[in-house]
Parts: structure tokens; sequence; C-alpha cells
């Protein structure tokens, strides 16, 4: 009867493990988010911390396995178990806040070490040392205790899962850290059952140190040592590779970044499931092709606006598909039982070091995110990593045997020639910025590498080639650059300064326009972008014309300084800036002058808005803007009722509170409206169209704004000026500290809707 129990409990205590593990990922992500901006290298940096907590928890059990009994081992494991359950719930300490003036990176690491890192820790080691208490049993299985892995990442992927959909939305924060708190109770129950069965039923000899399982004989190579190594850290590097490019060169959208790690989990179920589903030629072939999608993609539309849907699926598919190679061989070569927790632990490693590169070494060295692309090309050659010699020896000895007998004809061979071509091709796409030669260069390139497929070397060879000619995020986008003036990249993005062939200056991060000027003198201090003569800004600052006196105006996100030129006698700016790159953008003359030339005092205040404007005296402003973005993406925590109720007490009486909501994917404008409704406070919003400045081919932005305010006088100024209550949404409650549901806001209905009625609306004006 015990007999039975032994794989549904096993299972189970690992899948539950797996699925607290992943479900405190994005939890705890959460929290941290509001302090450190909203950036995606937030995400990357928990995801390096807890790939360096899976690499510790491995060596636990792998350290324990070999010098400690299974019975002294389950005592410790259920000990530190125990023990953790002082740090919860987990909670973020209210005296820790992000340093302003250098990379947060460390201090983002730490915080998590005092919080999560010791329940992490104790979970990592979960899954080895129970995988090695069932291999220790007389079970049938007991010799390839593997298949487990499946069900401990069947866990993991379904908790990632359901966090967007099933707990993010019907949980706050707080009742998500206790929900977690208890799930952890249940886990030692389910840990001291699997104890007591593996207790009763081993035989003493196993019970012994290092007495994992039969078939001992079989020995590790340092060869194979490595090849687990690099095979665990191509993946781990391209899932946050994949995840910084789709989240800042296609679509900011927090969301994404669950979706990589989904996938990432999801191969492993694959490759460790008793019957593999697919086999390694069908992946390496399925690969090979979806590589050669991408490829004429990235040449045939180079500086094309892509759907952002299409690009995502086609970038995820190649990450499902590399990372499925990669962890197919992973698994082809798994040992023997009895270097089962040596193998996790060095399949850890390799994970971490992906980490480590993607969120330590590549923002320091790499001022643009080329370690997807560099790392997707190694990928190409992963399936020669047993021996490279014998792939690449036979087919360099067939060439240069047929060099010395047929001398330059070689190069007139179906494979000489389609190399050939996609050399000139790419270099001509490269060279020739012409739509034209872009589409022809991708045709020219899709026949040749389905000529080389067959001849995997060079084919591999190839597609190294053009993705180091056409590095993937370098100049993906919509913005036709004449020239990169300035590029770099800091923990909160990718930064560019670029001028377009409309003669302006652009600032932009990850994909998003923070900022334009033009460079002809006459439109030189003319705001642009979202900050246009049609803007929504506009009515609000030519109500506030009006009035004497001194006035405060306090601007959450600098940007370029584009807000100074709305400048007024006694009118002061405080600007909020947690980059101080970004500040020393805006204030440097050789690239924008609107802070030197409009005249207007203002001070620059280093740090998040939210925690820092909080320092201000109650009722010191008179407007307060909240512009801050990450890429697209507005950080929540600059739009969650207690930051707005905060924004609130900061103004005089008659004061207001915008906020630029302006979304490609996420519609935020329900969000501000519901939480005014809830506070008391009347809202009312517009969207601006876009247009050309005149006398110019410079373009400037629609834009979408949401007033805050207890002014009537102000409120009715802005009617007039065809304002309009803000729009609720149904599903869509306030957001707060503890609660916000991004899934309820995908897609800008209610806002397209809006814009295409004020184009009509225009439109009609001018035909009376």
């Amino acid at each position: 009867m015990t007999f039975r129990l032994y794989t549904p409990v096993y299972a189970l205590t690992l899948l539950f493990s797996a699925a607290l593990i992943f479900s405190v990922q994005p939890m705890f992500s959460k929290m941290v988010l509001p302090l450190l901006g909203g950036t995606p290298q937030v995400w990357n940096t928990a995801m390096l911390f807890f790939q360096l907590c899976l690499l510790g928890g491995y060596a636990y059990a792998h350290g324990t396995t070999r010098f400690l009994s299974i019975r002294v081992q389950a005592i410790l494991h259920l000990v530190l178990l125990a023990i953790f359950i002082l740090v919860l719930p987990f909670a973020i300490p209210e005296d820790w806040v992000p340093p302003v003036d250098k990379d947060p990176t460390l201090w983002q690491l730490s915080l998590m070490a005092i919080t999560v890192g010791g329940p992490f820790f104790v979970l990592a080691g979960s899954a080895p040392m129970l995988q090695r208490w069932f291999s220790a049993t007389d079970h049938p299985d007991a010799d390839n205790p593997y298949f487990l892995y499946g069900a401990s990442n069947l866990g993991s992927m379904t908790s990632l899962l359901a966090y967007p959909v099933l707990i993010e939305p019907f949980m706050t924060l707080s009742l998500q850290a206790h929900s977690w708190m208890l799930g952890y109770f249940a886990l030692i129950g389910f840990t001291v059952l699997s104890a007591l069965l593996v207790w009763k039923s081993v035989p003493p000899l196993k019970q012994m140190a290092g007495a994992i399982a039969k078939n001992d004989d079989h020995a590790v190579t340092w060869h194979m040592r490595g090849r687990w190594v690099l095979l665990a850290f191509i993946p781990s590097s391209l899932m946050l590779g994949v995840t910084t490019f789709i989240t800042t060169d296609i679509a900011s959208v927090p969301l994404l970044w669950i979706l990589p790690l989904a996938i990432y989990v999801g191969t492993f179920i694959l490759v460790f499931a008793r019957k593999p589903l697919l086999s390694e030629k069908l992946i390496t072939t399925i690969f090979e092709f979806i590589i050669i999608v991408m490829i004429v993609q990235m040449v045939g539309m180079y500086n094309e606006k892509i759907n952002p849907a299409l690009l995502i699926t086609l970038h995820l598919s190649v990450f499902f598909f590399a990372a499925l190679l990669c962890h197919t061989l992973l698994a082809k070569s798994r040992p023997p039982t009895s270097h089962l927790t040596e193998f996790y632990l060095l399949m850890s490693f390799g994970g971490a070091l992906g980490g480590v590169f993607n969120a330590l070494i590549a923002p320091k060295f790499f001022i643009t995110p080329i370690e997807y692309g560099l790392i997707l090309g190694i990928c190409v050659f992963v399936r020669y990593i047993d021996d490279p010699a014998q792939y690449f020896k036979p087919s360099l000895n067939k060439l240069t045997e047929s060099f010395r007998n047929n001398g330059l004809n070689t190069v007139f061979t179906l494979k000489g020639m389609s190399v050939v071509t996609i050399i000139i091709a790419s270099i001509f796409a490269f060279g020739i910025p012409s739509k034209t030669i872009f589409m022809s260069a991708a045709v020219l390139i899709l026949i040749s590498l389905l000529l080389l497929s067959l001849n995997r070397w060079l084919f591999g060879a190839a597609a190294v080639f053009t993705l180091a000619l056409f590095p993937l995020g370098f100049h993906w986008g919509q913005h036709n650059f004449t020239d990169i003036i300035h590029r770099d990249r800091n923990f909160f993005g990718v930064i560019k300064v670029a001028n377009t062939t409309n003669h302006e200056r652009i600032l932009l991060h990850g994909t998003t326009n923070h900022g334009a000027q033009a460079l002809e003198d006459k439109f030189r201090l003319t705001p642009l972008s979202y900050y246009s003569h049609e803007s929504p800004i506009n009515d609000l600052f030519s109500y506030y014309d009006k009035k004497r006196g001194k006035q405060e105006v306090g601007i959450i996100g600098l940007g370029i300084g584009v807000t100074a030129c709305f400048s007024k006698d006694k009118r002061h700016f405080d600007f909020y800036e947690i980059d101080a790159e970004i500040a020393e953008i805006a204030q440097n003359p050789d690239y924008f002058t609107y802070l030197s030339e409009c005249g207007s005092p203002y001070d620059i205040i280093l740090g998040d808005g939210r925690l820092t404007i909080v320092d201000k005296p109650e009722k010191h402003y008179d407007v307060i803007l909240a512009d801050a973005f990450s890429s697209d993406n507005v950080p929540i925590h600059i739009i969650t009722k207690e930051a707005l109720e905060m924004y609130l007490s900061k103004l005089k009486d008659g004061g207001a509170l915008i906020l630029n909501v302006s979304n490609n994917y996420i519609d935020l404008e329900p969000v501000v409206a519901a939480t005014a409704q809830d506070i008391g406070i009347a809202s009312l919003a517009r969207i601006s169209n876009g247009g050309t400045l005149e006398g110019s081919n410079i373009k400037y932005y629609p834009a979408h704004f949401i007033v805050l305010s207890k002014s009537k006088a102000l409120m009715n100024h802005l009617r007039a000026q065809n304002w309009t209550e803000g729009m609720l949404r149904d599903g869509v409650k306030p957001w707060t500290d503890q609660y916000s549901n991004i899934v309820s806001v995908l897609g800008n209905k209610i806002a397209v809707k809006r814009y295409r009625a004020g184009q009509a609306k225009k439109e009609a004006s001018k035909d009376d």
C-alpha cells in the first residue's frame, strides 16, 4: 500500500514546492518595482537573484547528499524549513530606500537576500533532494527519478501562468504574501510525509551518506560537466535576452516578463517527460527554419514598423525551440542517479551564469542589448557540442581538397554560391538603406539559407554572419535616424540621442520617444512629441498663465525638459528624475536646449518621483504633472490610489494634478478615473490629434492626458476645450500599492475611440 503512495506524494510535494518558488518571483518583483522605476532590469536582477538562490539550494542538496545519510538530511531540511518561517510573510522593510546616485543592482540583491532569500534557498534544494530520496526506495522507477523534475516544472509553469490571470487580479500583495505563507506551512506538511515514507521504506544500507542509487559505476568526465553547464547557460541567457528585447524594443508590457520564463520552464517539462514529445532531429529542423524566418524578417523589414504581436510571437517561438533544443541535449546526457544532485548543481550553475552575464556583465560592457543575438548565434552551433571536430574537420578537409583540385571553381558550386550570395546580399542591405534593397536581400538570403540547411555547419556560419551584421534591437523601430550622437545603457534601460531625417533630435528610452527638439532655429524651442500646440497640456497651462503671482510646478519625469518651455514670470519647475544620466543629457546644450534656453528657473531632484516628492510641504504646488515612463510603460506605483492622494495633498487650493497616460498597449484612463471617483475628486481627459508642425516635416504625436482637480473654474475651462469626464471601464477598479491588474486594461479601445471621435470632430469643424 505504501508503495503506491511514493509517486503521488513525491510528485505533489515537488509540484507544490515549485509552485511556491515561481509564485514568489513575480510577487516580490512587483513589491520592489515601485522603488526602482518599473524598469525591465528589475526583473532581470530578480531573476539573477533567484538563479543564484537556486544554485545555492542545489549546492546544499548536493553537499548534504554526499556527506549526510538520508535520515539526517531529512531532519536538517525540515529544521531549515521551520527556521525560515520567522521571515514570513514577506514585506519590504520601511527603511530600505534605493541609492539615487549609483546602480541599484547590489541594493536590490541585498534586499531580496534578507527577505525572500532564506525560504527560496531551502525550497530550491527540494527538487534534487526529494528525487534523491525517491531514488533510494524500491520503486520500479527509482533508477530514473528524473520524471519527477517534470512534475516540479509543471508546478512552476502553472504558478507563473496563473499569476497574471488568477492571482494578481483577485489578491492584494499583502494577501498574496499571507497566502504564500500558508502554502509554505502546507509544504512543510508534504515534506514531513515524504520524509516518513523514505524513513520507513528504505533499507539501512541506502540510508547511508552517498548511497544514492544503483549503477554507481558510470564516471562523470569534466567534458560532460562542461557540457551540462553550457547547455544550461544558453537558454538561461536567452530567456533574459528575449525578455529585455521584447519589453524594450517591441512592447513595454510588464505581463510579457512572465512569458519567456514560463516557456523556459515548459521546455523542462517536455524534455524530462518519460516519453519526450519531439525528437532531437525534428526540434533541430524546426529551430533552423524559424531562425531563417527571423533573419529574413530582420533583413527585409530592417527599419519597418511591424505588428508587435507578430514580432513577439516570432521571437518567443525562436526562444522556445532554442531552449527546447538545449534542454533536449541536456536531458539526453543526464547521468545515472548516483550523480543526480551533481547534475542539477551544474545545471543550476549554468543557469546562474546566464543570469550573471545578462544582468551584470552585459549592461556594463554592451551599450546596446546585443547579448540576445550573440547567444542565439552560439545556439545555432549547439548541436556540435559533443565533439566539434567530428563535424567541422571533415567539412574543412573536403573544402581544402576541393580548392586543391578545382581552384576557384569551388566557389561556383551550389554551396559556394549560396555563401557568396548571403555575404553580398547582407553587405548591400547593411550599406544601402533602401526598402527595395532590404526586400531583395531578404529573398536571396532566404533561398540561400534553405539551400545550405542540409550542410549545417555552413548554415550555422551564414546565420551567425547575418545575425552579427543585423544585431537584434540595434536599429529596430519606426524612427529614421541620420545619425546616433549618443548611446548608452544603464540599470534603467537603453538610451539613445539621435538626429532624424525630419531635422529633429530625439531622446529614445527603449523604443519610446521621451522628447524631441527641432534642429532648425525657428522651431528650436517649440514643444514637440506629446507637448505640441495640439497637446492637452497646453489647455492646462493656458489656464494657469492667466493667474498672477508665484507658481510652483512639479514634474515627475524629466525627459529632455520640454515642459520648461511652458514658462511664465515667477513660475518655477521642480523636475523629479530617477535616472541621473537622463538629467545629464537634458542639461547638456550640445544635445538639447529646452532647459538652458527657455528661461525657466528649475531644480532637478534625483530619485524616484513618488518617493522624493513626499518631502515637499503640503499645498506647495500649483500643478503636478506625472509623466514618468520606462520605455512605453508607466510605472504602476506612480498612479496608485495612495500615490494620487499624496500628490493631491501637495497641491494648493485650486491646483491640478495631470497625468500623461499615452500608451500603445494599455488603457490607463479608466484606472485613474476609477481612482478619482473613489477619492471623491473630479477627473477630465482628452486625447489630442497628431500631426505635422506647419512649415516643416516634423511630426508631433497624439497625446492622452487626464486631470484631477477640485477647482471648478479650471474644470469648466477644460470642458470648453473639449475635455470630457474620465471614462470608466467594466472590470477596472482603482489600483493601490497592494493591488493592480494589467490584464484588465490591456488594449486601448476606449482611448482609440476617443481619439477617432476627436479626429472626426476636427474634420467636421474644418468643413463648417
